[in-house]
């Protein structure tokens, strides 16, 4: 159908061919492929012209139409792919779809009106199919999927931490092996192992109590620790103003917890310009956030 309206409009069976990249004979071998189909002939052919047949003028409106709306759909997802218009739906942790998440994508919406930002923000793990997800933003204790490709945004410090209060009531732990006789608030996906390691390269796995508080979400396990119910291991980019304030205290800064690794999952390698320019958006903003961290922060709990 789309040849006979690329005929029709060429005026030509040659005309057409070089329209659409074809050989003239393939152009007729679809034509009469096509009128066998219907029964009918569309055209009337002749050394000098073509001209269509009743049912042929009769055929090429819906055609015409067809092909200007296959078109016009081929144009629009050029524009999704090459083009910064249209939805991005970003999934991430409640702590990174606040304040992280905006200062990365602020600069990329003030420059792209057309694009919208659709966040789900939820520490529990979505699907990304169901949700239509372009870009996870997920910790590497989340990343159970093996079929979703992570793209590496950050590595931050890790800092055993409580509140003064706690530790005016139940002291301050000196070794590794005092953690064990602690309270603790832990996450959901840390698990019953806390991995140490010394400045001196020495590392150590300890089996800690269940806590008291468990939570999936970082944030909420902050908030515990801050009110001075147990000890948890914390991200140091985002405690800084609490160490700085007081209101928590770095417990022995010579052994450091694992890494918090972050990490934006997509479903494809190959993506639309939106998603291609959010991811690096992305990873400009926590490149420089972490850098900023760990020469600010890192040197007032670690040295």
């Amino acid at each position: 159908m789309a040849v006979f309206a690329t005929v029709v409009a060429e005026g030509s069976l040659a005309g057409a061919a070089r329209r659409l990249g074809m050989t003239p004979s393939a152009v007729s071998q679809h034509m009469r492929s096509l009128e066998k189909t219907l029964g009918v002939p569309l055209l009337h052919r002749s050394t000098r012209r073509l001209a269509l047949t009743e049912a042929g003028a009769a055929f090429y409106p819906g055609c015409e139409a067809m092909l200007f709306q296959a078109q016009q759909a081929e144009q629009r997802l050029a524009e999704l792919r090459d083009t910064l218009v249209g939805e991005l739906r970003i999934a991430t942790t409640v702590g990174i779809g606040g304040r992280p998440l905006a200062e990365a994508m602020a600069p990329l919406l003030q420059a792209h009106p057309k694009l919208t930002l659709r966040v789900l923000a939820d520490d529990r793990i979505v699907d990304m199919i169901e949700q239509r997800i372009d870009i996870a933003l997920r910790v590497n204790r989340q990343l159970a999927d093996a079929n979703m490709i992570a793209h590496p945004l950050a590595e931050w410090p890790m800092v055993l931490c409580a509140a003064p209060r706690y530790l005016s009531q139940h002291g301050v732990p000196e070794t590794p092996q005092d953690l064990m006789q602690h309270r603790w608030i832990s996450g959901i996906y840390s698990g019953a192992y806390l991995d140490l390691h010394h400045l001196s390269g020495q590392q150590l796995k300890l089996r800690l109590a269940e806590g008291q508080i468990v939570s999936d979400s970082m944030t909420v396990m902050r908030a515990f620790t801050r009110s001075g119910l147990g000890i948890s291991v914390q991200p140091l980019n985002e405690i800084e103003d609490e160490l700085q304030r007081g209101e928590l205290i770095p417990l022995m800064p010579e052994w450091r917890p694992a890494p918090l690794r972050l990490h934006a999952l997509t479903l494809e390698r190959a993506m639309p310009e939106k998603n291609r320019q959010a991811l690096r958006y992305l990873r400009d903003y926590f490149r420089r956030h972490t850098e900023k961290s760990l020469a600010s922060g890192a040197n007032g709990v670690f040295n």
